[in-house]
């Protein structure tokens, strides 16, 4: 690149940079658009090729203008000279920032990302891009004011409207939509993973009816363990069940114990009956 002295290099300089830039875009815009899920995103990048493929024609005509200013008798002679080799030939150059946002926002698409994030993340990166545009259209524009090249800020500023537009429009797309439904599909997607996870926990953990069935049953007391006896013991045991069956015999009543006498004393009459009988018979 030559030596920068003056304004008009600068102007130069910086329409040279935006005609790379919208060549790029017109280059990158299309894989945007098929990447792009949402209908309103894809119209909205849709448009905004078209809007590209003239503001590059514009460029044409802003290259131009420059070139017939310069060559305008009543400018004088050596204003004319400097204007008219502004932009002689087929000199061209690379816009290597506009390069680096279209580098990025490539990766940023091919990363592995949910169809909602995906159009939040298109959004961003096509509002870089336009960011930049602003930015040079501005400085194109307040260098071609300086300069006095009325027809060339005249375009410069539609081109730099049309910008702004496209960046508000994606603004609106962005905030309160595709940025709100990129933030509900994380929050779905963790939801799924908790609720997968919880699934397969359950699924590998052991049944706790069953478990708690299993463990009340171990703590429940086990029945004493009968112990034998030998020979010895078993005599002593039955030697004092013996005695404690004689000991724990029932005592008569007192209504049996009454019965007991009454039949006593009525067989002790009957015996001197049969004796006072018998006596009698004798001396009879």
């Amino acid at each position: 690149m030559e030596k920068m002295s003056d304004l008009k290099d600068l102007i130069k300089n910086e329409i040279l940079d935006l005609y790379s830039a919208e060549e790029q875009i017109i280059e990158a815009l299309p894989a945007m658009i098929n990447k792009a899920q949402n209908k309103d995103l894809k119209k909205a990048l849709s448009n905004h090729l078209k809007i590209t493929e003239e503001h590059k024609k514009r460029l044409d005509k802003v290259k131009q203008f420059i070139t017939d200013q310069g060559q305008q008798a009543e400018e004088g002679q050596e204003k004319k000279g400097l204007f008219s080799r502004l932009f002689s030939g087929s000199e061209t150059q690379k816009c290597r920032g506009m390069e680096g946002l279209i580098d990025e926002g490539n990766k940023v698409m091919n990363e592995d990302i949910n169809v909602e994030a995906l159009d939040a993340a298109i959004i961003a990166c096509a509002q870089k891009v336009e960011h930049y545009e602003i930015s040079g259209y501005g400085t194109a524009r307040a260098y071609a004011k300086e300069l006095q090249l009325k027809d060339v800020e005249k375009l410069l500023e539609k081109t730099l409207s049309e910008e702004y537009e496209a960046d508000d429009l994606l603004t609106q797309l962005a905030v309160g939509r595709l940025n709100v439904q990129a933030e509900q599909a994380t929050s779905s997607e963790e939801q799924n993973e908790s609720s997968s996870v919880r699934s397969s926990r359950e699924e590998t953990r052991p049944n706790r009816k069953a478990t708690s069935e299993r463990d009340s049953s171990a703590n429940k007391p086990r029945p004493p363990v009968k112990k034998k006896e030998n020979s010895s013991e078993r005599s002593v045991s039955r030697k004092e069940s013996g005695s404690s069956k004689g000991n724990n015999k029932e005592k008569p009543s007192a209504k049996e114990g009454g019965k007991g006498k009454k039949n006593s004393k009525g067989s002790s009459a009957k015996t001197k009956k049969s004796t006072s009988n018998k006596v009698t018979a004798k001396s009879r």
